[in-house]
Order: structure tokens, then C-alpha cells, then sequence
């Protein structure tokens, strides 16, 4: 298809451009200016593509093609981390970022459709669409990856989005959709057809959020919920994999690192050590338990640590979980959160009943299973968690959240309205880098704690993060980082948690932005349906 604005050969520049854009949004670019701009060249695009057939398929093979340079860059990590434990790594990266473009190439349909059939500005259907996008992308079952959907590009300037205490991380992405779409249809007037107008439009868009956050920023009362402790023991994935030289190893250093921090503040509330600190099921690491319960009686602190837990039903089977365990400051149990959201593939297979899974192991064990039998042994069985425990220290409570689970902004609303006052993170971040050599350290290090920079502004809570490797760090209710360590490096850090009082719009509504970009979407396309099978009977072809 020949483009009517683009030269000959241009015609996928446009989208790439954006895609590209797009990645420089997000850790560890993090660029300030793209986020307000990406999407406009592959608008142009769109604004150029012909009203037809043709142009409609042309529309979502370049969406598509956006959607794999975007999303094939942005997530090249889930290859080059994971690639040195299995090849089945290229096969998930793969199918991974087909999928998200997929859904994506949907969303540019949309704005294509509108544009075409109706003329709905930019400014009205990109947000619609994009982020009803981000939304589909959200709700995929045991696929769904949210992985740094638009809004959370602003996380490294959070004094610029404090609004998502209103509208959830979705609002801040039919934000900047919006600014986007605005900014294409003013280059597109150029100094026509009420070009002053866009222009204005497009400042007061960008000026009033803007302005609230500021304010909201200055203004925002907090007051001291927690003295925390995290533990960064930094144990290697390699060796986290040999479990007994693993525990022995994990033990004795975080042993080391919480014993002078121990000393040097009395008033802490909590310590917390990070996912799989405890790297068996807790009933067979003695020592370590027994670490755990001293550490608490001693020193009259809560503790948490990740650890695996199980479950023996009735019926003679049983579930094993990735979970947290919760100390109290006396060293008895105060009880498991065992993890909701489950990595698919090496945590649990989607879709595929976990008897099965077992079967075709015990399968392989026998020879049964002679091609796929190699890949068995990173196909998870882990179990589900269901239930959401406030834990409490001295007086103030927190939820859990473990590993990816920070990507799912739903779990920390609904653990703050539950009563939590703030937001613990523990996570293995080991999986996506190594010390040594130094181009093993994948973008998805510095990716991951973003999302817990928006859980804190969306919520107005503190956030503690312990990474075994790092990043580990705090984050206030104004979405300030504070006290990050540095990646590969043993280390321990205290802080004061903060909290408000109060809950936000966006923590008693929940994703009221995204539930209604999807209303419209699919209401805008219904109409559009409806419209052209009338339009085609009053032609005679029905």
C-alpha cells in the first residue's frame, strides 16, 4: 500500500519510530519527553492511512509492528536473563510479545475505524483504545503481563503523576494517550483549521493534572506507620538452585547484615528478608527457622520471610505455594500469604491442570516423556493463593506482595482497603542478571521496582522492597525512592514507612479510567457495526 503523506519506503517508520519511543519511556532510559510524544508518528501514520479495506489491514499490520519493536525491546529480557537456565526462554519471549501486540494491533484498529468511518479526533479514540489495550492486556487469565503499561513511564518524575491517586496507573495512560493524540492532530493542522485551539487544548491538558500533582505533592499529610528493615543478602541464582549449600549460605548472611543494623536501632518495628530467603519448605530448614524465631524474641520485631509452603488435603493431594511467612514480635507464627499471581511457565503452567503436569513428570522419570522431557523440570506446579492477611506491627498493618505481583495494581487496593498502612515487596530479582559479566544486568532490574513507585502514589502508602540482589529501597506516599542499594551487593536498610490517613478516589473505585475505556470501546465499535449494516441496507446489499 502506497501511503498518501509518506515516501515510498516510509510507510513502517513511523510505527517503529514510536515503538522506539515508546521503550525510552521506561527504565533504564526513563527519558522524560517521549512518554508526550511516542505515539504521535505512528498517528501520522494512521492520519494518512486510506479509508478502506486495504488501509484498515494496513493500519494493524503496522500496530503490530510497533507492538513488536515496543514490546520486543522493552521485554528483550525475558531471553537474555532467562536463556542461561533453558532455550524455553526464546520460545516464551516469543510468544509473549506476539501476544501483547497482538492485543495492541486490536487497539490501533479502533482508532483507525473511528477515524475513518465517524472522524473521532485522536485525542478522543487514542486514549479509548490504548488504554482499553492495556486493559485486555491486563485480564489475559494465567497470561496476563501489565508490565509497564504507558502510565508508569512517568514513575521516575512522580511528582508529575500524583493524580493516579485519583484515576489508578490506567488514568495516567489515557493521560499521555490524550496529550498524545492532541499533539498529532495539532502538527496535522499545521496553521489551519483552528490550530491555535489544539494548541491551547493540548496546554491545559498537560498544565492541569500537572498542577494538581504538584499540589497534591506539597500538601499530602503523612505520618510514621512503620520502622523497617530490609535485608539484601545477595545469593546468586546458581546458588540459590543447590538448596542445601543455598540455605547454609542465605543464612549466614543475612545473619551478618541484619546483626549490626539489629544493634543499631532499638525502635524498629519489622525486619524483612526477601522472596525465598528461606529457600525450602519452612518444616525443613531448622536452623533457619530457628534464626528467624531468635531474631524476632531477641530484639521484640515482627519478621517476614519468603519461604515455601504446602498444604495436605483430604483427599491424599496436595499443593505447595511460593509464600511469605510472618513472625511476630514474641517469634510465634502470625500466619502465610501464599502468592496470588503465578509467573506463568516456571511457577505454574497456564491453563493446564497442575495433575497434569505431575503426570507427565513422573513420565519423564520413567523415559516416558522423551522429547519435552529435558524441559519438564522448569514447567511450575505451584499453587494459587486465595486469601489477602493484613499482618501487624506495633500497632499498623501491611499486605504482601511477592515478586511480580507489584505489577498488579489490584492486590495493593485491595490490601489498603483492608486496613494495610503500608506495602511490603519481597522479590528474586536474581533471575534477571548476574554480577559478572556486566551485560548480563537486564533492563528488567531497574523495570521491576518501578511498579511499586506507582502502588505507593495510587494508594498513598509507604512501600518497603527487599530484592535478594536488589534493588532493594523505600518508597513514600508521594512516590519518592528513597534509600535504593545498589544491584550485587550485600546490604541492609532502614527507614521510617510512612502512611496516610484516609483512602483515595483510585483505592475506593479501583480501575474506573480502564473499566470505562472498555465500555466505550466496545460501544463505539457496536455502534460503527450497527451503522454500516443500515448504511448497507439502504444501499440494497445487505
Amino acid at each position: 500500500m502506497k501511503h498518501p503523506i509518506l515516501p515510498r519506503g516510509a510507510e513502517l517508520g513511523l510505527p517503529i519510530a514510536s515503538g522506539i519511543l515508546l521503550t525510552l519511556s521506561f527504565p533504564p532510559f526513563h527519558l522524560l519527553i517521549p512518554p508526550f510524544v511516542a505515539l504521535v508518528p505512528y498517528l501520522l501514520f494512521v492520519a494518512g492511512a486510506p479509508n478502506d479495506r486495504e488501509g484498515s489491514v494496513s493500519v494493524r499490520r503496522a500496530t503490530f509492528w510497533m507492538g513488536i519493536v515496543y514490546f520486543g525491546t522493552l521485554l528483550y529480557w525475558l531471553f537474555a536473563a532467562l536463556v542461561f537456565y533453558t532455550w524455553l526462554a526464546l520460545l516464551g519471549y516469543i510468544i509473549t510479545i506476539v501476544i501483547l501486540s497482538g492485543v495492541l494491533a486490536l487497539g490501533g484498529w479502533g482508532i483507525h475505524l473511528m477515524r475513518r468511518r465517524h472522524a473521532v479526533p485522536f485525542w478522543i479514540s487514542t486514549p479509548i483504545f490504548w488504554t482499553a489495550a492495556e486493559w485486555g492486556q491486563a485480564h489475559l487469565g494465567d497470561i496476563a503481563f501489565p508490565w509497564l503499561g504507558l502510565g508508569h513511564s512517568l514513575t521516575g518524575y512522580p511528582a508529575l503523576v500524583g493524580f493516579a491517586d485519583l484515576t489508578g496507573v490506567r488514568g495516567v495512560a489515557v493521560w499521555l494517550a490524550a496529550i498524545n493524540g492532541l499533539a498529532a492532530e495539532w502538527w496535522l493542522a499545521g496553521r489551519r483549521d483552528r490550530w491555535r485551539l489544539r494548541a491551547v487544548a493540548l496546554v491545559l491538558t498537560l498544565a492541569v493534572p500537572i498542577g494538581y500533582s504538584l499540589l497534591r505533592s506539597t500538601t499530602l499529610e503523612t505520618r510514621p506507620a512503620a520502622r523497617v528493615l530490609v535485608v539484601q543478602p545477595n545469593i546468586p541464582e546458581d546458588l540459590k538452585l543447590e538448596r542445601e549449600v543455598a540455605s547454609d549460605t542465605s543464612r549466614r548472611a543475612i545473619e551478618s547484615l541484619m546483626g549490626s543494623a539489629l544493634a543499631e536501632d532499638p525502635e524498629l518495628d519489622l525486619v524483612v528478608w526477601p522472596e525465598t530467603a528461606i529457600p525450602y519448605f519452612y518444616n525443613r530448614e531448622p536452623e533457619f527457622v530457628a534464626l528467624a524465631v531468635r531474631t524476632a524474641q531477641s530484639n521484640q520485631v515482627g519478621l517476614l520471610t519468603g519461604v515455601l509452603d504446602y498444604e495436605r488435603f483430604e483427599d491424599g493431594t496436595w499443593e505447595y505455594y511460593n509464600a511469605a511467612l510472618f513472625l511476630d514480635p514474641q517469634g510465634r507464627p502470625g500466619g502465610f500469604y501464599r502468592k496470588h499471581y503465578l509467573v506463568p511457565i516456571v511457577e505454574r503452567v497456564p491453563f493446564i491442570p497442575i495433575a497434569w503436569i505431575r503426570a507427565l513428570r513422573r513420565k519423564a522419570e520413567e523415559g516416558g516423556v522423551p522429547l519435552i522431557g529435558g524441559f519438564l523440570q522448569w514447567f511450575g506446579g505451584f499453587g494459587r493463593g486465595t486469601d489477602e492477611p493484613i499482618f501487624r506491627v506495633d500497632g499498623s498493618g501491611f499486605g504482601v506482595l511477592i515478586c511480580y505481583e507489584s505489577i498488579f495494581p489490584g492486590l495493593s487496593r485491595t490490601y489498603r482497603r483492608g486496613g494495610a498502612d503500608f506495602l511490603v515487596n519481597i522479590t528474586n530479582d536474581a533471575w534477571f542478571g548476574r554480577e559478572r559479566p556486566w551485560w548480563s544486568r537486564t533492563a528488567a532490574l531497574y523495570q521491576h521496582p518501578a511498579h511499586m513507585v506507582m502502588r505507593a502514589i495510587e494508594n498513598r502508602v509507604g512501600v518497603a522492597r527487599s530484592g535478594n540482589t536488589g534493588i532493594s529501597l523505600f518508597v513514600d506516599p508521594r512516590g519518592r525512592v528513597q534509600q535504593a542499594t545498589r544491584l550485587f551487593t550485600p546490604d541492609a536498610r532502614i527507614t521510617t514507612v510512612e502512611t496516610t490517613d484516609g483512602l483515595t478516589l483510585y483505592t475506593r473505585l479501583g480501575d474506573w479510567p480502564g473499566t470505562l475505556a472498555i465500555l466505550a470501546a466496545v460501544l463505539m465499535i457496536g455502534w460503527t457495526w450497527r451503522w454500516q449494516r443500515r448504511e448497507r441496507r439502504e444501499s440494497g446489499n445487505p
